[in-house]
């Protein structure tokens, strides 16, 4: 797996977090590259609700697609010894889906402001799980690179196992009114 791929999720998400804070006035920080722009003239017509829908759709599909793979993660510590190199390529495909959702959600926040109050908590969760599996996935690829000899230890398993469970959580949180809000 490449480490930049997940260098620049976690990177998005710190971004995103700390342009909050910046808005705040708690420190300065340099703009992502996903703020919102100026409203142009199309800007005034646009289903923004209806794209945001979309997202959220998107963003679900990434979620299960990051779930299945933490999932074969997960099974590879009850089978035999499974390589570094077999961990680290359903790593890189997980890595790919936080990327993704990542993405994703720049639109989002990029609209935030012209959603439904269900969306905008809708947002602020995939925010926050976001930053978790981009957090869980780099921690799980360190620990992986530097333990390939054993990927059975608790550090490893329990941020797989957290990486299910938030790309679970976040599915089901987009298939449980996410979108329709």
């Amino acid at each position: 797996m490449r480490m930049g791929a997940l260098k620049g999720t976690c990177c998005v998400f710190f971004a995103m977090t700390m342009s909050a804070v910046a808005a705040t006035g708690a420190a300065a920080a340099p703009t992502p590259a996903c703020m919102a722009g100026q409203p142009t003239a199309a800007s005034y017509t646009w289903d923004f609700k209806g794209e945001a829908r979309t997202i959220f759709e998107g963003i679900q599909a990434d979620a299960r697609q990051a779930a299945e793979n933490a999932d074969t993660l997960a099974s590879f510590e009850r089978g035999p010894e499974v390589s570094w190199q077999s961990n680290e390529v359903y790593l890189a495909q997980l890595s790919a889906a936080i990327d993704d959702i990542g993405t994703r959600l720049c639109r989002l926040e990029a609209i935030r402001r012209v959603v439904t109050p269900g969306q905008q908590r809708e947002i602020d969760l995939i925010s926050a799980e976001g930053r978790l599996m981009a957090m869980h996935a780099q921690e799980a690829f360190n620990f992986g690179k530097s333990h390939f000899e054993n990927l059975r230890l608790d550090p490893y398993r329990n941020d797989v196992t957290n990486l299910y469970n938030e790309a679970n959580a976040l599915t089901h949180s987009l298939g449980n009114g996410g979108r329709a809000s």
